[in-house]
């Protein structure tokens, strides 16, 4: 074999390798765009997967909200009727010291029903 023939040869070798690599580029890009696709089609899954969860969390956060504004109010008059209590022990009859006693008797149990 000479050396016209080892060029051509090697040309040869070179050809198919070229068509080969671009058999295999060609593969490759169509698998990654199968995978870009399905990688998408996760992300809109999970987009909206996270829109739910958002809308959940909002409304428990809303109804979390109104829970603790009803026990707040709740307990803002609770407080007043106590205030009121205590004003009324202040300015009733009875020593200082009866009246301090029944005052933090009537602190001692917010709420309860004067029992004056």
């Amino acid at each position: 074999m000479g050396l016209d023939d080892l060029v051509k040869k090697a040309k040869d070798v070179a050809g198919d390798l070229t068509e080969k690599a671009k058999d295999v580029a060609g593969d490759l890009t169509e698998k990654g765009k199968e995978v870009a696709g399905d990688l998408t089609e996760k992300g809109k899954e999970l987009a909206e997967k996270g829109k739910d969860v958002a809308g959940d969390l909002t409304e428990k956060g809303k109804d979390a909200a109104g829970d603790l504004t009803e026990k707040g109010k709740d307990v803002a008059g609770k407080l007043a009727e106590d205030a009121k209590e205590v004003t009324g022990i202040a300015k009733g009859e009875g020593s200082i010291g009866d009246k301090a006693k029944a005052a933090l008797d009537a602190v001692k149990k917010p709420g309860a029903p004067d029992p004056q």
